[in-house]
Protein backbone atom coordinates (compact mmCIF):
# COMPACT_ATOMS: atom_id res chain seq x y z
CA UNK A 1 0.00 0.00 0.00
CA UNK A 2 0.94 3.67 -0.34
CA UNK A 3 2.62 5.21 2.18
CA UNK A 4 1.53 7.75 4.93
CA UNK A 5 2.45 11.43 5.34
CA UNK A 6 1.59 14.28 4.03
CA UNK A 7 2.84 15.23 -0.03
CA UNK A 8 1.16 16.28 -3.14
CA UNK A 9 -2.50 16.68 -3.98
CA UNK A 10 -4.13 17.09 -7.49
CA UNK A 11 -7.68 18.72 -7.84
CA UNK A 12 -10.04 17.41 -10.26
CA UNK A 13 -13.26 19.38 -11.53
CA UNK A 14 -15.14 17.33 -14.48
CA UNK A 15 -17.51 20.11 -15.76
CA UNK A 16 -20.41 20.00 -18.41
CA UNK A 17 -22.01 23.28 -19.11
CA UNK A 18 -21.13 24.91 -15.52
CA UNK A 19 -20.23 28.60 -16.66
CA UNK A 20 -22.39 29.51 -13.58
CA UNK A 21 -20.50 27.64 -10.73
CA UNK A 22 -17.28 26.88 -12.32
CA UNK A 23 -15.86 30.45 -11.21
CA UNK A 24 -16.74 30.29 -7.35
CA UNK A 25 -15.40 25.95 -7.60
CA UNK A 26 -11.96 27.42 -8.78
CA UNK A 27 -11.81 30.16 -6.44
CA UNK A 28 -12.58 28.15 -3.17
CA UNK A 29 -9.97 25.36 -4.37
CA UNK A 30 -7.55 28.63 -5.08
CA UNK A 31 -8.57 29.82 -1.14
CA UNK A 32 -7.62 26.60 0.45
CA UNK A 33 -5.59 27.17 3.95
CA UNK A 34 -3.81 24.03 2.15
CA UNK A 35 -4.37 24.51 -1.59
CA UNK A 36 -3.97 21.42 -4.19
CA UNK A 37 -0.88 21.98 -5.95
CA UNK A 38 -2.79 21.53 -9.65
CA UNK A 39 -6.24 22.27 -10.07
CA UNK A 40 -7.66 20.22 -13.65
CA UNK A 41 -10.82 21.41 -14.82
CA UNK A 42 -12.15 18.78 -17.52
CA UNK A 43 -14.11 20.83 -19.67
CA UNK A 44 -16.32 17.45 -21.15
CA UNK A 45 -17.01 19.63 -24.39
CA UNK A 46 -19.05 22.45 -22.97
CA UNK A 47 -20.74 25.06 -25.75
CA UNK A 48 -21.33 27.85 -22.71
CA UNK A 49 -17.84 29.11 -21.56
CA UNK A 50 -16.86 26.70 -19.02
CA UNK A 51 -13.66 26.24 -20.12
CA UNK A 52 -12.52 29.58 -21.20
CA UNK A 53 -13.82 30.97 -17.46
CA UNK A 54 -12.05 28.10 -15.44
CA UNK A 55 -8.49 29.15 -17.94
CA UNK A 56 -9.24 32.77 -16.74
CA UNK A 57 -8.54 32.11 -13.02
CA UNK A 58 -5.25 30.03 -13.65
CA UNK A 59 -6.78 26.14 -13.73
CA UNK A 60 -5.15 24.05 -16.41
CA UNK A 61 -7.74 22.94 -18.81
CA UNK A 62 -8.43 19.67 -19.70
CA UNK A 63 -10.96 19.15 -23.22
CA UNK A 64 -11.43 15.98 -24.63
CA UNK A 65 -11.33 15.08 -28.61
CA UNK A 66 -15.55 14.11 -27.42
CA UNK A 67 -17.68 14.20 -24.49
CA UNK A 68 -16.40 11.21 -22.00
CA UNK A 69 -20.25 10.86 -21.97
CA UNK A 70 -19.99 10.87 -17.92
CA UNK A 71 -18.72 12.12 -15.10
CA UNK A 72 -16.72 9.16 -14.40
CA UNK A 73 -15.17 9.49 -17.90
CA UNK A 74 -14.06 13.00 -17.74
CA UNK A 75 -12.71 11.80 -14.23
CA UNK A 76 -10.44 9.11 -16.17
CA UNK A 77 -9.43 11.53 -18.69
CA UNK A 78 -7.88 13.93 -16.27
CA UNK A 79 -6.20 11.11 -14.06
CA UNK A 80 -3.60 10.27 -16.84
CA UNK A 81 -2.66 13.49 -16.22
CA UNK A 82 -1.87 13.40 -12.50
CA UNK A 83 1.32 12.94 -11.18
CA UNK A 84 0.58 14.10 -7.13
CA UNK A 85 0.88 11.72 -3.90
CA UNK A 86 -2.98 12.41 -3.85
CA UNK A 87 -6.57 13.22 -6.24
CA UNK A 88 -8.99 15.23 -4.59
CA UNK A 89 -12.45 15.31 -6.93
CA UNK A 90 -14.82 18.18 -6.60
CA UNK A 91 -18.46 18.59 -8.49
CA UNK A 92 -18.07 21.80 -10.57
CA UNK A 93 -20.72 23.26 -8.30
CA UNK A 94 -19.30 22.76 -5.37
CA UNK A 95 -17.63 24.79 -3.16
CA UNK A 96 -15.15 24.07 0.30
CA UNK A 97 -15.29 25.65 3.34
CA UNK A 98 -11.10 27.06 3.71
CA UNK A 99 -9.99 24.06 5.61
CA UNK A 100 -12.01 20.99 4.27
CA UNK A 101 -8.36 20.30 2.34
CA UNK A 102 -6.51 20.96 4.92
CA UNK A 103 -8.68 18.68 7.11
CA UNK A 104 -9.13 15.78 5.23
CA UNK A 105 -5.53 15.47 4.47
CA UNK A 106 -4.79 13.85 7.99
CA UNK A 107 -6.60 10.71 7.68
CA UNK A 108 -4.24 9.34 5.25
CA UNK A 109 -1.64 9.62 8.46
CA UNK A 110 -2.77 5.40 8.38
CA UNK A 111 -1.61 4.38 5.28
CA UNK A 112 -4.23 1.91 4.63
CA UNK A 113 -6.25 4.58 3.90
CA UNK A 114 -7.32 5.24 0.65
CA UNK A 115 -10.31 7.64 0.39
CA UNK A 116 -11.62 10.44 2.65
CA UNK A 117 -14.63 12.60 2.29
CA UNK A 118 -16.43 15.44 4.04
CA UNK A 119 -19.50 16.83 5.34
CA UNK A 120 -22.01 18.45 2.81
CA UNK A 121 -23.86 21.03 3.42
CA UNK A 122 -26.03 22.73 0.71
CA UNK A 123 -25.23 25.70 -0.54
CA UNK A 124 -28.60 27.26 -0.87
CA UNK A 125 -31.25 26.34 1.18
CA UNK A 126 -34.28 28.63 -0.22
CA UNK A 127 -36.58 26.65 -1.56
CA UNK A 128 -38.92 23.77 -0.27
CA UNK A 129 -36.45 21.10 -2.17
CA UNK A 130 -33.58 22.53 -0.84
CA UNK A 131 -34.66 22.79 2.82
CA UNK A 132 -35.55 19.39 2.63
CA UNK A 133 -31.85 18.20 1.52
CA UNK A 134 -30.33 19.88 3.98
CA UNK A 135 -32.35 18.27 6.58
CA UNK A 136 -31.80 14.82 5.01
CA UNK A 137 -28.02 15.77 4.59
CA UNK A 138 -28.17 16.56 8.79
CA UNK A 139 -29.49 13.19 9.48
CA UNK A 140 -27.41 10.98 6.98
CA UNK A 141 -24.53 12.38 7.72
CA UNK A 142 -24.76 13.43 10.97
CA UNK A 143 -25.48 10.15 12.08
CA UNK A 144 -25.69 7.56 9.88
CA UNK A 145 -22.61 7.84 8.38
CA UNK A 146 -20.40 8.73 11.48
CA UNK A 147 -21.92 5.01 12.85
CA UNK A 148 -20.98 3.53 9.39
CA UNK A 149 -17.29 5.49 9.90
CA UNK A 150 -16.67 4.14 13.18
CA UNK A 151 -17.61 0.58 12.29
CA UNK A 152 -14.83 1.41 9.55
CA UNK A 153 -17.20 1.34 6.15
CA UNK A 154 -18.41 4.63 5.01
CA UNK A 155 -21.26 3.34 2.61
CA UNK A 156 -19.64 6.55 0.30
CA UNK A 157 -16.86 8.31 -0.07
CA UNK A 158 -18.84 11.35 -1.97
CA UNK A 159 -18.29 12.12 -5.12
CA UNK A 160 -19.12 15.77 -4.61
CA UNK A 161 -15.87 15.86 -2.83
CA UNK A 162 -13.63 13.11 -1.86
CA UNK A 163 -9.66 12.59 -1.91
CA UNK A 164 -7.79 9.51 -2.79
CA UNK A 165 -4.42 8.05 -2.76
CA UNK A 166 -3.36 8.13 -6.37
CA UNK A 167 -1.89 4.79 -6.51
CA UNK A 168 -4.98 2.93 -5.19
CA UNK A 169 -6.99 4.64 -7.23
CA UNK A 170 -5.31 3.78 -10.31
CA UNK A 171 -5.17 0.08 -8.52
CA UNK A 172 -8.80 0.72 -8.58
CA UNK A 173 -8.98 1.50 -12.29
CA UNK A 174 -9.79 4.95 -11.84
CA UNK A 175 -13.61 5.56 -11.94
CA UNK A 176 -15.92 2.55 -13.18
CA UNK A 177 -18.56 3.41 -15.60
CA UNK A 178 -20.40 0.41 -15.24
CA UNK A 179 -23.00 2.09 -12.68
CA UNK A 180 -24.42 5.57 -12.77
CA UNK A 181 -22.69 5.88 -9.35
CA UNK A 182 -18.90 6.11 -9.90
CA UNK A 183 -18.32 7.32 -6.49
CA UNK A 184 -20.44 4.17 -4.59
CA UNK A 185 -18.65 1.76 -7.27
CA UNK A 186 -15.30 2.65 -6.59
CA UNK A 187 -15.08 3.11 -2.44
CA UNK A 188 -16.73 -0.15 -2.76
CA UNK A 189 -13.62 -1.50 -4.99
CA UNK A 190 -11.28 -0.26 -2.83
CA UNK A 191 -12.86 -2.13 0.50
CA UNK A 192 -12.27 -4.99 -1.97
CA UNK A 193 -8.60 -4.81 -2.43
CA UNK A 194 -8.20 -4.43 1.13
CA UNK A 195 -8.27 -0.39 1.76
CA UNK A 196 -9.87 1.82 4.00
CA UNK A 197 -12.27 5.07 3.63
CA UNK A 198 -12.74 7.24 6.09
CA UNK A 199 -15.29 10.16 7.14
CA UNK A 200 -13.98 13.68 7.91
CA UNK A 201 -16.96 15.69 9.43
CA UNK A 202 -14.98 18.70 9.81
CA UNK A 203 -14.23 19.05 6.56
CA UNK A 204 -17.55 20.86 4.63
CA UNK A 205 -18.65 20.89 1.08
CA UNK A 206 -21.13 23.19 -0.54
CA UNK A 207 -22.92 21.60 -2.99
CA UNK A 208 -25.69 23.34 -5.19
CA UNK A 209 -28.76 20.92 -4.87
CA UNK A 210 -31.60 20.81 -7.04
CA UNK A 211 -34.14 23.56 -6.35
CA UNK A 212 -37.56 22.24 -8.19
CA UNK A 213 -39.46 18.90 -7.90
CA UNK A 214 -38.58 17.36 -11.22
CA UNK A 215 -35.15 17.92 -10.58
CA UNK A 216 -34.58 16.39 -7.12
CA UNK A 217 -37.00 13.88 -9.00
CA UNK A 218 -34.59 12.73 -11.68
CA UNK A 219 -31.58 13.10 -9.18
CA UNK A 220 -33.49 10.24 -6.80
CA UNK A 221 -34.02 7.76 -8.92
CA UNK A 222 -30.48 7.99 -10.45
CA UNK A 223 -28.91 7.42 -7.12
CA UNK A 224 -31.50 4.54 -6.27
CA UNK A 225 -30.74 2.96 -9.63
CA UNK A 226 -27.67 2.94 -9.07
CA UNK A 227 -27.45 1.32 -5.71
CA UNK A 228 -28.82 -1.55 -7.39
CA UNK A 229 -25.98 -1.39 -10.05
CA UNK A 230 -23.45 -1.49 -8.03
CA UNK A 231 -24.99 -4.31 -5.33
CA UNK A 232 -24.44 -7.02 -7.56
CA UNK A 233 -20.96 -5.58 -8.70
CA UNK A 234 -19.32 -5.39 -5.47
CA UNK A 235 -21.04 -7.67 -2.91
CA UNK A 236 -18.05 -8.74 -2.28
CA UNK A 237 -16.76 -5.98 -0.19
CA UNK A 238 -20.02 -7.01 1.18
CA UNK A 239 -19.20 -12.33 -5.43
CA UNK A 240 -16.84 -11.07 -7.61
CA UNK A 241 -19.27 -9.77 -10.48
CA UNK A 242 -18.09 -7.95 -13.37
CA UNK A 243 -20.96 -7.66 -15.52
CA UNK A 244 -23.04 -4.36 -14.82
CA UNK A 245 -24.14 -2.55 -17.90
CA UNK A 246 -22.69 1.87 -17.68
CA UNK A 247 -25.38 4.15 -18.00
CA UNK A 248 -25.42 5.30 -21.96
CA UNK A 249 -25.25 8.91 -21.39
CA UNK A 250 -25.77 11.92 -19.10
CA UNK A 251 -28.55 13.32 -17.53
CA UNK A 252 -28.27 16.71 -19.42
CA UNK A 253 -30.96 17.75 -17.05
CA UNK A 254 -29.33 18.04 -13.75
CA UNK A 255 -26.62 20.33 -12.84
CA UNK A 256 -24.02 18.05 -12.29
CA UNK A 257 -23.36 14.08 -12.32
CA UNK A 258 -24.26 14.44 -8.35
CA UNK A 259 -23.27 13.35 -5.06
CA UNK A 260 -24.02 10.80 -1.61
Amino acid sequence: MASSGPGTVTAIVPAYNEAEHIADTVRSLQAQARPPDQIIVVDDHSDDGTGPIAAGLGATVLRPLSNTGSKAGAQNFALDHVSTDYVMVLDADTTLAADALKRTLPAFDDAAVAAACGFVVPRHVRSVWERGRYVEYLFALGFHKQVQDYYGRPLISSGCFSVYRTGPLREAGGWGQRTMAEDMDLTWTLYELGYRVRFVPEAVSYPVEPHDLDLMRKQLKRWSHAFFQNAPCTGAAWSGCRTCSPPSSWDSATPSWRRS
